[in-house]
């Protein structure tokens, strides 16, 4: 910042700032812009200074003004990207970086941050690109071709990323985030002997001097060189492997563990493997012969394919053997980073068609895709559950509402929880005898704060208040198996506005149980509801955008989700509130009959028939 054309006391606020003292010096630049509002330097100083007090709209006004007066101004350009990325406007930060970018084509740190951000946004892609243009300006700095790495890594472009990463090692073997890097991106190659020897180099022989991570990674490419070995040896009894996140409290680890289990009922020789290696899960069971068979899944096998529960970017081919992939995905067209993964795989399976179609909108070949819905049981812990006391927000029992309303949510855009709240806020009455109980992530304090940021938006949105509509009881502690058992135990109906799911297992279990369901007409709904069990809602198809934002959802960036319509079911949920009786649809009998565990077993023997013969 150039002070020698500066009026007096806009330079007397640089001293007073550089020294510490910010209110001083604020009080002094707010003086300078009473009386040169246009004053460029004066805004720019202003914005700084308010950013770090923490008041960043007004920081904004200032930084939004000064680029209008001075498009050219790069540091006030930059400060006002800050500014953007702090109040959580990151598209906005990205197109202030971006046109920095063209202001200062041979400056490095522009695409640096603006590589950065785009990786953020889930706009791996377009990181890349602009990190390309770093590596390009500073060709010798190996960060920042890790940086770049990285984010080919999260696109999909696993081969490049691995050139990049090996040249970076060649040069500076000391390297432990190549080191790491290269390691894993090596497994998703399906060359584990190339990440056996990048972390065995750093570390004593046997490996033990590694830790965290970088030991997990030695684990699982040790664990699959013995599985390729195993697959050579005619002495092996032949059977599946199986990758999954056995112990993890995650849908496909949930899936994973009823496949398992039903497998080995129909006979089937297994051997699991976990997210970081060898897994300790085991399968219960009260037949002493499977109790038995349970026992042997550690037990070497020749496997005739590798069967994966996970999401593409996840799984990790064998040399030498088929590898499968049990996935799913909640749009209508997978991101990049999954198709580019998926089609180096001998099989995708998933468990619906409207996954099917996903893949296939993506370019995946149509003959290398199957579907196998999963099957739909009571949870064992729904048994002997029993509803607990949880008191309405109004000094009234959940218990005695006529109608409980639940819906179970990761606190993610995705489950649109924005969108059932101003449903919620349109449909009901301050009178009806109802209640929403919104149960909301995995435990954390921040939560309830970010879901009554939601609601004051709803309220702001619809324009009603909170108090003119039925109670809603928010629960964001961690529950356990048998917690969580009960919150389904309360309820008489489950309500999804989600924007796209690949199958839903809190819908499925309260369905089982009885509960009336409601949900959007789109995804994986379409494959086990209808209308004569369920009420379903209309549907179009649009961005996939955040809450009141222009923002992607990261992990839909650049595509599209289903938008269920707010009037049909603000229409649907006020019918059911106000006469629950006439409007009853039962699916649990339909859900049980129609997706069994052993039925879905059979079906993902027949669509693996044929693999790796």
């Amino acid at each position: 910042m150039d002070i020698r054309f500066m009026r007096q006391d806009t330079v007397r606020a640089i001293e007073q700032y550089r020294s510490g003292r910010r209110d001083e010096a604020l009080v002094l630049v707010e003086q300078v812009l009473r009386e040169s509002p246009g004053d460029c330097s004066a805004l720019n100083l202003a914005g700084a200074i308010l950013f770090e007090l923490g008041r960043l709209d007004e920081a904004e006004e200032r930084l939004v003004r000064l680029v209008g007066l001075d498009p050219a101004f790069l540091q006030g350009r930059i400060n006002l990207a800050v500014v953007q990325q702090a109040k959580g406007a990151r598209t906005q930060a990205a197109a202030q970086f971006r046109m920095v970018t063209v202001l200062m084509p041979e400056r490095p740190e522009a695409y640096d941050r603006l590589g950065s951000l785009l990786h953020g946004l889930g706009d791996y892609a377009g990181a890349a690109r602009h990190l390309r243009r770093t590596v390009r300006l500073v060709p010798d700095d190996s960060d920042r071709r890790v940086m770049l790495a990285v984010s080919l890594i999260s696109n999909g472009a696993h081969a490049e990323a691995a050139e990049i990463l090996a040249g970076v090692l060649a040069g500076r073997p000391d390297h432990a985030d190549a080191r790491s890097n290269l390691a894993k991106v090596s497994l998703s190659l399906g060359r584990p002997d190339l990440a056996e020897e990048m972390l065995v180099e750093a570390a004593p022989p046997d490996g033990a001097g590694l830790t965290g991570e970088a030991a997990d990674l030695l684990a699982r490419a040790r664990l699959y060189r013995r599985i390729a070995e195993n697959a050579r040896r005619p002495q092996c009894p032949d059977g599946l492997l199986v990758r999954a996140p056995f112990s993890v409290l995650s849908g496909y680890g949930d899936f994973a563990q009823h496949f398992v289990r039903s497998l080995m009922e129909c006979g089937q020789p297994l051997q699991l493997a976990g997210l970081t290696g060898e897994e300790s899960w085991r399968p219960a069971f009260a037949d002493p012969i499977l109790q038995a068979a349970a026992r042997r899944l550690g037990g070497p096998l020749r496997p005739r394919l590798a069967l994966s529960v996970l999401t593409p970017p996840l799984v990790e081919p064998i040399p030498g053997v088929p590898t499968v992939n049990y996935t799913m995905f909640e749009g209508p067209r997978i991101p990049e980073a999954f198709a580019a993964c998926n089609r180096a795989h001998d099989l995708v399976i998933v468990p619906t068609d409207s996954s099917r179609l996903a893949w296939i909108a993506a370019g995946h070949p149509e003959d290398r895709i199957r579907v196998c819905p999963p099957g739909i049981a009571l949870n064992p812990a729904d048994a002997g559950a029993s509803p607990p006391t949880v008191m309405g927000p109004r000094g009234r029992s959940v218990m005695d509402y006529r109608v409980r309303v639940l819906n179970i949510s990761d606190f993610v855009a995705r489950k649109n929880l924005d969108g059932l709240l101003r449903v919620w806020l349109r449909a009901t009455r301050a009178d009806d005898d109802a209640i929403l109980i919104l149960k909301v992530g995995k435990g954390g304090a921040f939560l309830a704060g970010e879901v009554r940021r939601l609601v004051e938006q709803g309220m702001h949105a619809t324009g009603r208040r909170l108090e003119e509509a039925a109670p809603i009881a928010l629960l964001t502690d961690r529950y356990d198996e048998q917690g969580i058992a009960g919150l389904y135990a309360m309820a008489t109906h489950y309500f999804s506005l989600s924007h796209g799911e690949g199958w839903d297992l809190p819908i499925t279990r309260a369905g089982c149980l009885g509960a009336g369901l409601i949900a959007p007409r789109h995804s994986a709904y379409t494959a086990y509801l209808n209308d004569e069990v369920a009420h379903l809602i209309p549907c179009g198809i649009g961005p996939a955008l955040m809450p009141y934002s222009s923002d992607y959802y990261p992990a839909f960036h650049g595509l599209d989700w289903w938008h269920p319509d707010e009037d049909a079911a603000a229409e649907i949920l006020s019918r059911v509130v106000r006469d629950p009786e006439g409007e009853r649809r039962d699916a649990s009998r339909h859900l049980r009959d129609n997706f069994t565990w052993d039925a879905a077993a059979r079906r993902l023997l027949d669509a693996l028939d044929g693999v790796g013969r």
